[in-house]
Order: C-alpha cells, then sequence, then structure tokens
C-alpha cells in the first residue's frame, strides 16, 4: 500500500512540473533512444552484409595471387594494382586450373574464370543504359546467385568458341528497350560503347536484376552487369590468358576449411620460386564472420558512447531530485513529525526517480525503436530491437533512478524534523 502511495506522489510531482519533468527524462530518453536505434540498425547491416557475402557464395573459397615480401619487408609485386601489371608468367594459368580439376574431381562443384572487361554504355535511340561488363567462363554461373527469367546462360560451346553474345538484367532491358518483355529480348542486339570501340553482342539470356537494400542505399540504381565469354572480353582488353584471381565452390558436403587449406597448398606448390607473388586463400565463412565481428564491435563501441547521455541523464535526475527535497524540506519535516520512519522518507524520493527514469524509459524505447526500424528499412532488412534489448533498457533506466536517486533520498530521510519545520 505504501508502494502505490509513494507511486501516486510521484505521478502527482511531475503532472505539477510538467516541463522540468521532460527535461530531467531528457538525457535518459537520448541515450535509450539511441542505444536502441543504433542496436536495431547494427542488426541490420550484419544481417545485409551476410546477406550479400551468401549470394557470393557461403561455400566459396576466393584464391588468387598475393605480393611476396621480400627479405626487406617491402613488396615486388603489383596485385594491388600500383605499378605496372602482372606480367604473363605469373599469372594462373589453364593448365594449372585443368590440373586443379583433376586433382580435386568430385570436390568441385565450379569455378569461376573472370575479366573485367570495363564499364560501358548502351545506346537505343534516345534510351541509355550503363553498365559493367565482365567475361566468365561458363562455370562461373554456377558461383553467382542469379535468377534467369528468360533464356540461357553462357555455355561453353559459346565461351569455347568466342561468341559475341551477352547474359544482361531485365532493368538493363527496362532502361535501353522500355516495354520489350525479357523473353522478347532473346537475340536482340545490344551495342555497348566503351571508350572509342563499340562492341556488338547478341542476347542470350536474362536475368532478373536484384541489389541488396544497404547496396542501394550506398550506390543507387545506376549500372547493371552485362556478362560477355570470357575469350571475348580478353580480346576487347587485351589482357593475357591467365588470371591472377579465381572463386572456386566447394560440391556439398566438403569440409570448406580443409578444402581451402589443400587448395592453397596445390597452387603455392607452383609458386614456390616465385620472388614476387604467393598464392593465399580465403573462405567466404571466415570473411562473413570477420565482417560481422567488425560490424558487432563498431555497434558496441557507438553504443557507448550513445549511453554516455544516460550517465548525463542520470546526473539531471540527480540534481533535479536534490532540488525537490529542498523545495519539500517542510513536507519532510512534517511526515517525520507524525512518524515517518527514514526508511520511508528515503524509498519515498527513490521511487520518485525511479518513476522518472522508468517514463523517460518508455519514451525512449518507442523513440529509438522508430528510429531503429527507419534505419533498418532504408538498409533493407526492416528489423525491430529484440525483446531483451528492451527489457534490458527499461531495467537499466530504473537502474539508473535507484543509482542517481538514492543520494537525494538518503539526504532528505537524514534531514532533522525539528529543522526541517523551521526551514522556510
Amino acid at each position: 500500500m505504501q508502494l502505490i502511495e509513494n507511486i501516486a506522489l510521484a505521478v502527482n510531482g511531475l503532472r505539477s512540473n510538467k516541463m522540468r519533468a521532460l527535461l530531467t527524462m531528457l538525457g535518459i530518453i537520448i541515450g535509450i533512444g539511441s542505444v536502441l536505434a543504433i542496436v536495431t540498425v547494427g542488426d541490420s547491416m550484419t544481417a545485409s552484409v551476410t546477406s550479400v557475402m551468401n549470394d557470393m557464395g557461403a561455400n566459396s573459397i576466393q584464391l588468387g595471387l598475393v605480393n611476396r615480401p621480400d627479405e626487406n619487408g617491402e613488396y615486388r609485386g603489383n596485385v594491388s594494382g600500383s605499378g605496372s601489371r602482372i606480367s604473363d608468367e605469373d599469372l594462373i594459368t589453364d593448365e594449372m586450373v585443368l590440373r586443379y580439376r583433376e586433382a580435386f574431381a568430385g570436390q568441385i562443384q565450379a569455378i569461376a574464370l573472370t575479366d573485367y572487361t570495363g564499364s560501358g554504355q548502351a545506346k537505343n535511340g534516345r534510351n541509355r543504359a550503363v553498365c559493367d561488363v565482365q567475361g566468365l567462363n561458363a562455370d562461373a554461373f554456377g558461383t553467382v546467385n542469379l535468377d534467369l527469367i528468360a533464356g540461357h546462360f553462357l555455355n561453353d560451346r559459346e565461351v569455347e568458341g568466342a561468341k559475341n553474345v551477352a547474359v544482361i538484367s531485365d532493368k538493363f532491358i527496362e532502361k535501353l528497350f522500355p516495354g520489350l518483355s525479357p523473353q522478347d529480348a532473346l537475340g536482340r542486339e545490344i551495342k555497348v560503347q566503351m571508350g572509342d570501340e563499340i562492341e556488338t553482342f547478341a542476347v542470350t539470356g536474362v536475368y532478373k536484376y536484384e541489389i541488396s537494400g544497404m547496396m542501394q542505399a550506398m550506390t543507387g540504381d545506376v549500372s547493371t552487369n552485362v556478362y560477355i565469354p570470357l575469350p571475348v572480353s580478353l580480346k576487347i582488353t587485351g589482357n593475357p590468358e591467365g588470371y591472377s584471381y579465381m572463386q572456386i565452390k566447394a560440391a556439398d558436403g566438403v569440409n570448406l576449411e580443409q578444402f581451402r587449406e589443400r587448395s592453397k597448398a596445390f597452387f603455392a606448390r607452383f609458386y614456390r620460386s616465385n620472388l614476387n607473388y604467393d598464392i593465399e586463400a580465403y573462405s567466404m565463412d571466415s570473411m562473413i564472420g570477420q565482417l560481422t565481428g567488425m560490424l558487432g564491435t563498431m555497434s558496441i563501441a557507438i553504443g557507448i558512447i550513445a549511453g554516455i547521455s544516460l550517465l548525463v541523464g542520470g546526473i539531471g535526475v540527480m540534481n533535479i531530485m536534490l532540488v525537490s527535497v529542498t523545495e519539500r524540506t517542510r513536507e519532510i519535516g512534517t511526515r517525520k513529525a507524525l512518524g515517518a520512519k527514514n526508511s520511508a522518507i528515503r524509498i519515498q524520493f527513490i521511487v520518485e526517480s525511479m518513476i522518472i527514469c522508468l517514463i523517460g524509459g518508455a519514451i525512449g524505447v518507442a523513440l529509438g525503436t522508430g528510429l531503429g526500424r527507419l534505419g533498418s528499412t532504408l538498409l533493407g532488412f526492416p528489423g525491430w530491437p529484440s525483446i531483451s534489448i528492451v527489457i534490458i533498457a527499461v531495467c537499466f533506466s530504473m537502474a539508473i533512478g535507484v543509482f542517481f536517486g538514492y543520494y537525494p533520498a538518503n539526504k532528505a530521510a537524514k534531514l532533522d524534523p525539528i529543522e526541517a519545520l523551521r526551514y522556510e
């Protein structure tokens, strides 16, 4: 019964000083809201990155050349793109890839060999479509997560015969041939200007264009990929027939970490005497773990910084409770003169402090939930803060009320009733 009376007294006190109560709660509201919003957006970013990485192939490894340091720790190679391009004799050759396929037969589902042809622009009258042209082998389509909606992906005959064909997106068709269906686009010729040259390709396949919400927010819907046979790309770019990088998709049931180590060891044999380059392999699972770990650490760090406002809010609560004790000194003296115990006075002011923080925490939860939902929606992965986080936030706000309200409450409890009654 006494607790209910204390709550009623606290609520009445807040009603009589609404503006002061709101300003007191402001630090708690901002702190709780910021933490919840950051946690929600952080979870959304993690889900977005994980989705993108999984689309690239969760059971895949990336294998390629890395610069080899000399005895002084300096790097001789140019894998990073600085300086001259990698010499032909340093590249991974088709013969190496063939021997690798034979050695790991049954463990490999697909090997993606690529060559970046360049960015270009296709024109059809006044209609234009910006694109990135990439050369692929037929096997590469087994490593990418593309939804084919018309025609077919590049096949061995088209790749080995170096046919001028292309697989394009439905978004590309919408821009270049408005109103044309993906099925009707098959067989159409597209002319793509790359630099001073114009290349012509016949459309053999159409895939559904999709992009994650996070990438959409970062880059916007401005360009799609056009896939052409690898030999055609090498002819356009003049690049040698070799590879500095490849993506390998392991067969189902293969231990990915062991597969990565054995694949790295296989290709490393060819580079033991190479002074400039070595071989490194990364699994997508490990990359996902590293990225999600980094994002989680960033979220925690930003959350801690945002949580500093909770400390500021707690100090504000303590300050206003000290003011309240001063204003109500005569009331405290009267209660003690009528027999109220020190513990009852102490509990009264602690409850009032907790009510202030609890209401502020509830408003902060609502604000943080709304901002978190908005931010995660913009990233393409709408989410809500977990119930456990909300409960922790509310309990933490109440704990702040107890912690920062105890000193003013204890000061009120220790007032001398005679001195309190004489206070003006």
